[in-house]
Protein backbone atom coordinates (compact mmCIF):
# COMPACT_ATOMS: atom_id res chain seq x y z
CA UNK A 1 0.00 0.00 0.00
CA UNK A 2 1.04 3.13 -0.64
CA UNK A 3 1.74 5.86 2.20
CA UNK A 4 0.09 9.12 2.77
CA UNK A 5 2.96 11.33 1.00
CA UNK A 6 3.39 8.88 -2.20
CA UNK A 7 -0.55 9.37 -2.28
CA UNK A 8 0.58 13.13 -2.12
CA UNK A 9 3.30 13.33 -4.38
CA UNK A 10 0.88 11.62 -7.08
CA UNK A 11 -1.77 14.30 -6.69
CA UNK A 12 0.65 16.93 -6.95
CA UNK A 13 2.28 15.67 -10.04
CA UNK A 14 -1.15 14.82 -11.60
CA UNK A 15 -2.16 18.45 -10.93
CA UNK A 16 1.27 19.90 -11.89
CA UNK A 17 0.80 18.23 -15.11
CA UNK A 18 -3.17 19.58 -16.02
CA UNK A 19 -1.85 22.82 -14.82
CA UNK A 20 0.88 22.60 -17.49
CA UNK A 21 -0.99 21.17 -20.13
CA UNK A 22 -3.79 24.11 -19.57
CA UNK A 23 -1.14 26.80 -19.90
CA UNK A 24 -0.03 24.74 -22.66
CA UNK A 25 -3.58 25.34 -24.39
CA UNK A 26 -4.07 28.93 -23.74
CA UNK A 27 -0.67 29.56 -25.61
CA UNK A 28 -1.15 27.75 -28.07
CA UNK A 29 -4.57 29.94 -28.67
CA UNK A 30 -3.23 32.97 -28.22
CA UNK A 31 -0.41 32.33 -30.00
CA UNK A 32 -1.91 30.74 -33.10
CA UNK A 33 -1.19 33.82 -35.48
CA UNK A 34 2.31 32.71 -34.85
CA UNK A 35 2.63 29.53 -34.38
CA UNK A 36 0.75 28.18 -37.23
CA UNK A 37 2.46 30.27 -40.01
CA UNK A 38 5.68 28.61 -38.22
CA UNK A 39 4.40 25.60 -38.64
CA UNK A 40 3.62 25.70 -42.41
CA UNK A 41 7.13 26.89 -42.77
CA UNK A 42 8.91 23.84 -41.06
CA UNK A 43 6.64 21.99 -43.14
CA UNK A 44 7.82 23.50 -46.48
CA UNK A 45 11.64 23.92 -45.42
CA UNK A 46 10.73 19.29 -45.08
CA UNK A 47 9.92 19.67 -48.43
CA UNK A 48 12.00 21.55 -49.90
CA UNK A 49 15.23 18.86 -47.70
CA UNK A 50 12.87 16.28 -49.78
CA UNK A 51 13.25 17.81 -52.78
CA UNK A 52 17.00 18.85 -52.58
CA UNK A 53 17.85 14.66 -51.81
CA UNK A 54 15.90 14.30 -55.10
CA UNK A 55 19.23 15.07 -56.52
CA UNK A 56 21.65 13.26 -54.44
CA UNK A 57 19.53 10.38 -55.76
CA UNK A 58 19.79 11.04 -59.46
CA UNK A 59 23.94 11.25 -58.52
CA UNK A 60 24.52 14.88 -58.45
CA UNK A 61 27.13 15.19 -55.41
CA UNK A 62 28.66 18.16 -53.51
CA UNK A 63 31.94 18.34 -55.35
CA UNK A 64 30.00 19.00 -58.67
CA UNK A 65 26.59 20.21 -57.86
CA UNK A 66 27.30 22.61 -53.77
CA UNK A 67 24.42 21.21 -51.57
CA UNK A 68 23.88 25.55 -51.76
CA UNK A 69 23.15 25.25 -54.56
CA UNK A 70 20.69 22.10 -54.85
CA UNK A 71 18.94 24.65 -51.45
CA UNK A 72 18.55 27.38 -53.93
CA UNK A 73 17.29 25.20 -56.79
CA UNK A 74 14.72 23.31 -54.55
CA UNK A 75 13.42 26.42 -52.91
CA UNK A 76 12.70 28.36 -56.42
CA UNK A 77 10.51 25.35 -57.61
CA UNK A 78 8.62 25.32 -54.27
CA UNK A 79 8.30 29.37 -54.42
CA UNK A 80 7.65 28.65 -58.11
CA UNK A 81 4.61 26.13 -57.36
CA UNK A 82 3.57 28.63 -54.85
CA UNK A 83 3.37 31.46 -57.67
CA UNK A 84 1.98 29.59 -60.60
CA UNK A 85 -1.04 28.39 -58.12
CA UNK A 86 -1.63 31.54 -56.82
CA UNK A 87 -2.19 33.18 -60.40
CA UNK A 88 -4.54 30.68 -61.55
CA UNK A 89 -6.49 30.66 -58.53
CA UNK A 90 -6.92 33.82 -58.93
CA UNK A 91 -7.81 33.75 -62.25
CA UNK A 92 -10.06 31.34 -61.11
CA UNK A 93 -11.71 33.77 -58.78
CA UNK A 94 -12.45 36.94 -61.42
CA UNK A 95 -14.01 34.21 -63.39
CA UNK A 96 -16.81 33.68 -60.03
CA UNK A 97 -16.87 36.95 -59.74
CA UNK A 98 -17.78 37.87 -63.13
CA UNK A 99 -20.97 35.55 -63.33
CA UNK A 100 -22.11 36.74 -59.90
CA UNK A 101 -25.01 38.24 -61.36
CA UNK A 102 -26.05 35.19 -63.15
CA UNK A 103 -25.31 33.19 -59.90
CA UNK A 104 -27.69 35.35 -58.32
CA UNK A 105 -30.66 35.36 -60.56
CA UNK A 106 -30.07 31.52 -60.74
CA UNK A 107 -30.38 32.01 -56.71
CA UNK A 108 -33.87 33.29 -56.91
CA UNK A 109 -34.92 30.71 -59.29
CA UNK A 110 -34.46 28.06 -57.28
CA UNK A 111 -35.79 29.91 -54.18
CA UNK A 112 -38.76 30.07 -56.65
CA UNK A 113 -38.89 26.35 -57.50
CA UNK A 114 -38.50 25.70 -53.75
CA UNK A 115 -41.46 27.92 -53.16
CA UNK A 116 -43.81 26.13 -55.56
CA UNK A 117 -43.47 22.66 -53.62
CA UNK A 118 -42.78 23.61 -50.12
CA UNK A 119 -45.30 24.06 -47.47
CA UNK A 120 -42.43 27.36 -46.30
CA UNK A 121 -42.77 30.49 -48.23
CA UNK A 122 -39.16 30.26 -48.98
CA UNK A 123 -39.72 32.80 -51.57
CA UNK A 124 -41.14 35.34 -48.94
CA UNK A 125 -37.93 34.68 -47.02
CA UNK A 126 -36.12 35.73 -50.65
CA UNK A 127 -37.73 38.74 -50.91
CA UNK A 128 -36.65 39.95 -47.05
CA UNK A 129 -32.86 40.67 -48.69
CA UNK A 130 -31.68 41.28 -52.64
CA UNK A 131 -29.74 37.54 -53.81
CA UNK A 132 -27.51 39.66 -56.03
CA UNK A 133 -26.50 41.42 -53.27
CA UNK A 134 -26.27 38.11 -51.06
CA UNK A 135 -23.96 36.32 -53.79
CA UNK A 136 -21.87 39.67 -54.00
CA UNK A 137 -21.14 40.11 -50.44
CA UNK A 138 -20.66 35.91 -50.08
CA UNK A 139 -18.02 36.23 -53.11
CA UNK A 140 -16.22 39.69 -51.33
CA UNK A 141 -16.31 37.69 -48.11
CA UNK A 142 -14.25 35.18 -50.12
CA UNK A 143 -11.71 37.91 -51.35
CA UNK A 144 -10.86 39.04 -48.23
CA UNK A 145 -10.63 35.60 -46.68
CA UNK A 146 -8.56 35.24 -49.79
CA UNK A 147 -6.59 38.27 -49.25
CA UNK A 148 -5.77 37.30 -45.86
CA UNK A 149 -4.52 33.86 -47.14
CA UNK A 150 -2.19 35.45 -49.15
CA UNK A 151 -0.96 37.82 -46.74
CA UNK A 152 -0.35 34.16 -44.32
CA UNK A 153 1.47 32.38 -47.46
CA UNK A 154 4.26 35.34 -47.67
CA UNK A 155 4.33 34.88 -44.08
CA UNK A 156 5.10 31.33 -44.27
CA UNK A 157 7.75 31.55 -47.14
CA UNK A 158 9.66 34.31 -44.91
CA UNK A 159 9.37 31.90 -42.03
CA UNK A 160 11.03 29.32 -44.64
CA UNK A 161 13.49 31.61 -45.88
CA UNK A 162 15.11 31.98 -42.04
CA UNK A 163 14.32 28.12 -41.16
CA UNK A 164 16.82 27.74 -44.44
CA UNK A 165 19.28 30.06 -43.40
CA UNK A 166 19.81 28.42 -40.04
CA UNK A 167 19.71 24.80 -41.09
CA UNK A 168 23.41 24.69 -41.00
CA UNK A 169 23.74 25.36 -37.48
CA UNK A 170 20.59 22.69 -36.21
CA UNK A 171 23.46 20.24 -35.57
CA UNK A 172 25.76 22.42 -33.75
CA UNK A 173 23.28 23.47 -31.54
CA UNK A 174 21.81 19.81 -30.72
CA UNK A 175 25.29 18.90 -29.72
CA UNK A 176 25.45 21.41 -27.93
CA UNK A 177 22.11 20.53 -25.70
CA UNK A 178 23.26 17.20 -25.35
CA UNK A 179 27.30 16.93 -24.86
CA UNK A 180 26.86 13.49 -24.26
CA UNK A 181 27.51 11.27 -27.73
CA UNK A 182 24.90 8.52 -26.63
CA UNK A 183 22.13 11.02 -26.19
CA UNK A 184 22.74 13.18 -29.12
CA UNK A 185 22.92 10.71 -31.60
CA UNK A 186 19.14 9.41 -29.52
CA UNK A 187 18.13 12.64 -30.17
CA UNK A 188 19.00 13.40 -33.51
CA UNK A 189 17.32 9.95 -34.70
CA UNK A 190 14.26 11.10 -32.72
CA UNK A 191 14.38 14.38 -35.05
CA UNK A 192 14.99 12.36 -37.81
CA UNK A 193 12.22 9.58 -37.46
CA UNK A 194 10.18 12.67 -37.10
CA UNK A 195 11.59 13.95 -40.74
CA UNK A 196 11.13 10.75 -42.10
CA UNK A 197 7.40 10.13 -40.91
CA UNK A 198 6.00 13.65 -41.96
CA UNK A 199 7.51 13.65 -45.69
CA UNK A 200 6.52 10.37 -46.01
CA UNK A 201 2.65 11.36 -44.93
CA UNK A 202 3.34 14.32 -47.02
CA UNK A 203 4.95 12.77 -49.98
CA UNK A 204 2.22 9.78 -50.20
CA UNK A 205 -0.75 12.54 -49.14
CA UNK A 206 0.21 15.06 -51.88
CA UNK A 207 0.69 12.28 -54.15
CA UNK A 208 -2.70 10.70 -53.91
CA UNK A 209 -4.29 14.09 -53.31
CA UNK A 210 -3.19 15.42 -56.61
CA UNK A 211 -4.31 12.61 -58.34
CA UNK A 212 -7.64 12.50 -56.87
CA UNK A 213 -8.03 16.66 -57.59
CA UNK A 214 -6.51 16.32 -61.17
CA UNK A 215 -8.81 13.67 -62.25
CA UNK A 216 -11.79 16.05 -59.98
CA UNK A 217 -10.62 18.59 -62.91
CA UNK A 218 -11.42 16.67 -65.69
CA UNK A 219 -15.10 15.91 -64.84
CA UNK A 220 -15.51 19.50 -63.42
CA UNK A 221 -14.73 20.79 -66.68
CA UNK A 222 -16.37 18.11 -68.70
CA UNK A 223 -19.53 18.90 -66.55
CA UNK A 224 -19.07 22.90 -67.15
CA UNK A 225 -18.98 24.15 -64.05
CA UNK A 226 -17.14 27.27 -63.62
CA UNK A 227 -13.62 27.87 -62.12
CA UNK A 228 -12.51 23.68 -62.08
CA UNK A 229 -8.79 24.79 -60.85
CA UNK A 230 -10.65 26.75 -57.99
CA UNK A 231 -12.60 23.34 -56.82
CA UNK A 232 -9.82 21.17 -58.04
CA UNK A 233 -7.73 22.90 -55.44
CA UNK A 234 -10.42 23.05 -52.52
CA UNK A 235 -10.14 19.02 -53.08
CA UNK A 236 -6.10 19.18 -53.04
CA UNK A 237 -6.80 20.95 -49.78
CA UNK A 238 -9.50 19.37 -48.10
CA UNK A 239 -7.99 15.59 -48.66
CA UNK A 240 -5.37 16.17 -46.00
CA UNK A 241 -8.32 17.11 -43.33
CA UNK A 242 -9.39 13.22 -42.17
CA UNK A 243 -12.80 11.52 -42.63
CA UNK A 244 -14.74 15.08 -42.71
CA UNK A 245 -12.62 16.91 -45.82
CA UNK A 246 -13.74 14.18 -48.43
CA UNK A 247 -17.69 15.12 -47.56
CA UNK A 248 -16.72 19.18 -48.02
CA UNK A 249 -14.91 18.81 -50.49
CA UNK A 250 -17.45 16.52 -52.93
CA UNK A 251 -20.38 18.64 -51.45
CA UNK A 252 -19.17 22.34 -52.11
CA UNK A 253 -18.59 22.04 -56.12
CA UNK A 254 -22.06 20.45 -55.58
CA UNK A 255 -23.73 22.88 -54.38
CA UNK A 256 -22.26 25.46 -56.38
CA UNK A 257 -23.37 23.92 -59.15
CA UNK A 258 -26.74 23.86 -58.30
CA UNK A 259 -26.52 27.69 -58.17
CA UNK A 260 -24.86 27.41 -61.64
CA UNK A 261 -26.69 25.55 -63.75
CA UNK A 262 -30.10 26.47 -61.61
CA UNK A 263 -30.49 22.59 -61.40
CA UNK A 264 -30.04 19.62 -59.64
CA UNK A 265 -29.33 17.15 -62.48
CA UNK A 266 -25.38 18.39 -63.46
CA UNK A 267 -25.06 18.70 -59.23
CA UNK A 268 -26.17 15.29 -58.70
CA UNK A 269 -24.17 14.08 -61.35
CA UNK A 270 -20.47 15.83 -59.75
CA UNK A 271 -21.75 14.67 -55.98
CA UNK A 272 -21.65 10.98 -57.30
CA UNK A 273 -18.34 11.35 -59.34
CA UNK A 274 -16.39 13.04 -57.09
CA UNK A 275 -17.32 11.29 -53.83
CA UNK A 276 -16.49 7.91 -55.68
CA UNK A 277 -13.39 8.89 -56.65
CA UNK A 278 -12.29 10.02 -53.27
CA UNK A 279 -14.05 7.29 -51.50
CA UNK A 280 -11.63 4.79 -54.01
CA UNK A 281 -8.93 6.63 -53.04
CA UNK A 282 -9.63 7.13 -49.43
CA UNK A 283 -10.50 3.72 -48.53
CA UNK A 284 -8.84 1.57 -50.97
CA UNK A 285 -5.57 3.16 -52.48
CA UNK A 286 -4.66 5.31 -49.42
CA UNK A 287 -4.92 2.50 -47.06
CA UNK A 288 -2.36 0.18 -49.45
CA UNK A 289 0.14 2.60 -50.31
CA UNK A 290 0.40 3.93 -46.71
CA UNK A 291 -0.14 0.69 -44.66
CA UNK A 292 1.06 1.46 -41.17
CA UNK A 293 3.33 3.79 -40.77
CA UNK A 294 1.70 6.83 -39.05
CA UNK A 295 0.52 3.83 -36.62
CA UNK A 296 -2.00 6.55 -34.84
CA UNK A 297 -5.51 5.13 -33.80
CA UNK A 298 -8.71 6.17 -35.60
CA UNK A 299 -10.13 7.05 -32.86
CA UNK A 300 -7.61 9.20 -31.76
CA UNK A 301 -7.38 11.10 -35.26
CA UNK A 302 -11.08 12.19 -34.87
CA UNK A 303 -10.31 13.33 -31.26
CA UNK A 304 -7.47 15.34 -32.65
CA UNK A 305 -9.35 16.86 -35.55
CA UNK A 306 -11.62 18.11 -33.15
CA UNK A 307 -9.49 19.71 -30.52
CA UNK A 308 -6.59 21.04 -33.02
CA UNK A 309 -9.89 22.27 -35.15
CA UNK A 310 -11.38 23.94 -32.00
CA UNK A 311 -7.96 26.02 -31.18
CA UNK A 312 -6.76 26.49 -34.74
CA UNK A 313 -10.01 26.02 -36.86
CA UNK A 314 -9.16 24.71 -40.33
CA UNK A 315 -5.16 25.15 -40.27
CA UNK A 316 -5.55 22.82 -36.91
CA UNK A 317 -7.72 20.50 -39.26
CA UNK A 318 -5.11 20.68 -41.35
CA UNK A 319 -2.28 19.56 -38.82
CA UNK A 320 -4.12 17.00 -36.87
CA UNK A 321 -2.07 13.95 -37.96
CA UNK A 322 1.28 15.30 -38.38
CA UNK A 323 1.00 16.68 -35.24
CA UNK A 324 -0.53 13.55 -33.46
CA UNK A 325 2.45 11.74 -35.40
CA UNK A 326 5.09 13.54 -33.63
CA UNK A 327 3.44 13.21 -30.16
CA UNK A 328 3.46 9.39 -30.63
CA UNK A 329 7.46 9.49 -31.44
CA UNK A 330 8.04 11.96 -29.05
CA UNK A 331 6.65 10.13 -26.31
CA UNK A 332 7.76 6.46 -27.11
CA UNK A 333 10.88 7.96 -26.15
CA UNK A 334 10.26 8.92 -22.40
CA UNK A 335 8.90 6.46 -20.22
CA UNK A 336 7.39 8.73 -18.01
CA UNK A 337 4.95 8.97 -21.63
CA UNK A 338 5.34 6.06 -23.34
CA UNK A 339 2.27 4.83 -21.82
CA UNK A 340 0.67 7.80 -23.94
CA UNK A 341 2.46 6.61 -26.69
CA UNK A 342 0.43 2.97 -26.50
CA UNK A 343 -2.99 4.62 -26.43
CA UNK A 344 -2.29 7.10 -29.15
CA UNK A 345 -0.94 4.56 -31.48
CA UNK A 346 -3.03 2.07 -33.55
CA UNK A 347 -2.18 -1.69 -31.98
CA UNK A 348 -0.11 -0.55 -29.14
CA UNK A 349 3.03 -1.22 -31.25
CA UNK A 350 5.66 1.33 -30.82
CA UNK A 351 9.20 1.82 -31.36
CA UNK A 352 11.86 2.40 -28.18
Amino acid sequence: MENPSQKTAKIQATSHTLIVASILVVILFLGRSLIIPLIFGIILWLMMRKIRSLFYRIGLKDKWFPKWLKTLLSTAILFSLVWIIGMIFESNIQELIRYSDAYGKNFTRIMKDFDSFSSYKVEDIAKSFNSNDLISKYITSVIASLQTIISNVIIVLIYMLFIITEESSFKFKIRALFPNRETYNERLLVIRRIEKAITNYLGIKSLIALITSTISYSILTLAGLNAPFFWALLIFMFSFIPFFGVLISSFLPALFAIIQFAGYSESLIILFSLGSIQFIAGNIIEPKIMGNTMNVSPLVVILSLGFWGFIWGLPGMFLSVPITVIMVIVFSKFKSTRGIAIILSERGEIEH
